[in-house]
């Protein structure tokens, strides 16, 4: 009995503890695999973004360099000063172009000197206006670089309104001599709004920035002293080592923010579009998804807790059921034997008697009969033989329950050789026993 309620209360124990323990690993499984997927699940969001970004900066910067081109076509063999003479006409010309085209902010044709000949926003160019001192102008000048895409630069004149950046390439002559540049300018408003367009998600960015690290345009926007990647960056250090495209982690030492973030060269510019995901935002899916896991999953293991608890307490119950009714039973077994015994023990008492009185009486007898010395000796041994006897068969029929118990108040100091006596008869031979009772009087009662 005891081992199968060991091993019963041990399995469903083991039962319990696996249903805690196993759940456990499952989740922490479950969460790898899923931590796992969710980072792939970003690293495509990532891709698809960049093809967008890539396609629509592509067809942006294709239309810019279409305009340089139909500029170039509009003013092809004008000399400049057959063109200031034509401002109010090209005006018009060039204003269409550039009301067509939402990205753009204005066209500038400028001559060798780094004077306007031509701009969209003025029918009339002031004739204060230069352009020498502008970098993309001095580029062109010092060689033919083929299309330049400036920094974000601020506006001189209130016209112009918000800053932007320029794409400029050289006007074409007949002896390849510098004859001037084509000056667009683009709005990064505008691919500002197509990423917040884009990135809708939480913790999504985007942005386009120059080779040098320089930001053109970047969703959500950051503050203005912070337009360039900090030297030294993984991505600044990337870029300068000429991978064309990527994919990493990183912590932004522009606004600190930890994100996932990849990024592809634009074909034929010295431009980079990145896009990226905070891996706070990459968590916070990750977490709603083991969140909805949970759900399910918390309830249905504190259900099967509770059903092996209950199990386990109810085997528990059942078996200390089991052993108190084998312990009465066991009681209750003894119990019928020693009745048996005490009934055959109170028959047998009861005939001895019988028989110690017959010789009681007669020894009795005798000892009125008989005056010798010699032989009232030996009546005396009978009559104490006979009073042991009977001695022992009331205790023999108090026993078996035969005859009435008669306390009294005895003193266990001066009974102890007594009951040594009497305790030794009843023990096995391999067992002894000590009877300690103090010297002075110990008054008990009993029969």
């Amino acid at each position: 009995m005891r081992s199968a309620r060991q091993s019963a209360v041990r399995l469903l124990q083991l039962m319990l503890v696996a249903s805690i323990v196993l759940p456990l690993m499952l989740f922490s499984f479950a969460g790898w695999q899923n931590y796992r997927h969710e980072q792939a699940v970003a690293d495509d969001r990532i891709e698809r973004s960049l093809d967008i970004l890539h396609e629509h900066t592509l067809k942006v910067f294709q239309t810019v360099e279409r305009s340089i081109a139909e500029v170039n076509e509009i003013v092809r063999g004008m000399p400049d000063e057959e063109i200031r003479e034509e401002q109010p006409r090209l005006h018009e010309r060039i204003k269409r172009i550039v009301d067509a085209l939402p990205q753009l902010r204005a066209i500038f044709l400028i001559d060798r000197e780094g004077r306007p000949l031509l701009s969209s926003q003025f029918v009339q160019v002031p004739s204060d206006l230069r352009s020498r001192e502008r970098t993309f102008f001095n580029v062109h000048m010092a060689s033919d670089v083929g299309t330049y895409v400036s920094e974000v630069v601020e506006p001189r004149l209130q016209a112009f309104g918000t800053p932007f950046f320029v794409l400029s390439r050289r006007r074409p002559s007949l002896d390849e001599s510098f004859n001037g540049v084509v000056a667009v300018a683009v709005l990064p408003q505008y691919f500002e709004e197509f990423y917040a367009l884009i990135g809708r998600s939480p913790g999504s960015f985007d942005a386009l920035i120059r080779a040098d690290g320089k930001f053109l345009a970047r969703y959500p926007e950051q503050p203005q002293r912070m337009r360039t990647l900090a030297p030294g960056s993984g991505l600044e250090t990337a870029i300068a080592q000429g991978w064309e495209r990527a994919t990493y982690t990183i912590r932004s030492q522009i606004d600190g923010t930890e994100r996932r973030i990849g990024y592809r060269k634009l074909e034929g510019f010295p431009v980079y579009v990145i896009a990226g995901l905070e891996t706070s935002a990459i968590r916070a899916e990750w977490a709603t998804t083991m969140a909805s896991h949970l759900i399910f999953g918390v309830p249905a293991t504190l259900f099967i807790l509770l059903i092996i608890a209950i199990a386990l307490r109810r085997t528990r119950r059942l078996y200390d059921e089991a052993q108190r009714r084998e312990a009465a039973e066991g009681a209750l077994r003894q119990a019928q034997r020693l009745e048996a015994i005490g009934h055959l023990t109170g028959g047998v008492a009861h005939d001895f008697n019988n028989l110690l009185m017959i010789v009681s009486g007669s020894a009795e007898r005798l000892r009125r009969d008989l005056t010798s010395e010699k032989h009232r000796r030996i009546i005396d041994m009978i009559m104490n033989a006979t009073s042991r006897g009977e001695s022992l068969t009331r205790q023999l029929l108090a026993f078996s329950r035969r005859q009435m118990l008669t306390p009294a108040v005895i003193d266990l100091s001066k009974r102890r050789p007594g009951l040594k006596d009497m305790h030794t008869r009843s023990l096995r031979a391999d067992s002894t026993e000590e009877i300690a009772v103090p010297d002075e009087s110990c008054a008990v009662k009993g029969d």
